[in-house]
């Protein structure tokens, strides 16, 4: 009776850790990313300036220029889908970057990426585990420059470029 009791007791506990193991892994999963650089695009080279980033956000930059550069601004605009309250701005980003895709299949493109960070309240970084913020500084082989504001939300990241500085 004694082993009967202890066995069920042992077997409850093991599926109540398992439960609670396996809502901890789904809260905190990431998701792939939605978008990877295309064997069909246009090749781009992307040359750091300071320490590469991570490779989710070097990802993300190729994804980025690479789209720039055949011209694909929709496909630009869509990298700021999951960015929050970003998708606004992608409405306006169409004009600037038409012009920019010339240069950014030029040549070399050269990336300035600030560490990222997470200053989002205690609340919100449990309910969306895998955030932050960052931006990189884009110079494209003709010197024109553009800032991405860059946002990572459940592990994946997204962006939108800002108005070139010059």
């Amino acid at each position: 009776m004694l082993i009967r009791r202890t066995f069920r007791a042992a077997l409850v506990a093991v599926c109540t850790l398992s439960l609670i193991g396996a809502a901890l892994w789904w809260f905190n999963r990431t998701d792939d990313a939605p978008y990877a650089v295309s064997a069909d695009g246009p090749r781009v080279t992307l040359a750091y300036d300071g320490e590469r980033p991570d490779e989710d956000v070097a990802t993300f930059l190729t994804v980025f220029v690479q789209r720039l550069a055949a011209g694909d601004v929709q496909g630009v605009d869509a990298l700021a889908d999951g960015y929050p309250d970003g998708s606004g701005a992608t409405r306006e980003s169409s004009d600037f970057l038409r012009p920019l895709a010339a240069s950014a299949a030029a040549g070399k493109v050269t990336a300035r990426v600030a560490g990222a960070e997470d200053t989002r309240p205690l609340s919100q970084r449990l309910k969306a585990p895998g955030g932050g913020t960052s931006q990189a500084d884009l110079t494209l082989a003709d010197g024109k420059h553009l800032r991405v504001q860059l946002a990572r939300e459940h592990g994946v990241w997204w962006g939108y470029a800002l108005a070139p500085a010059g």
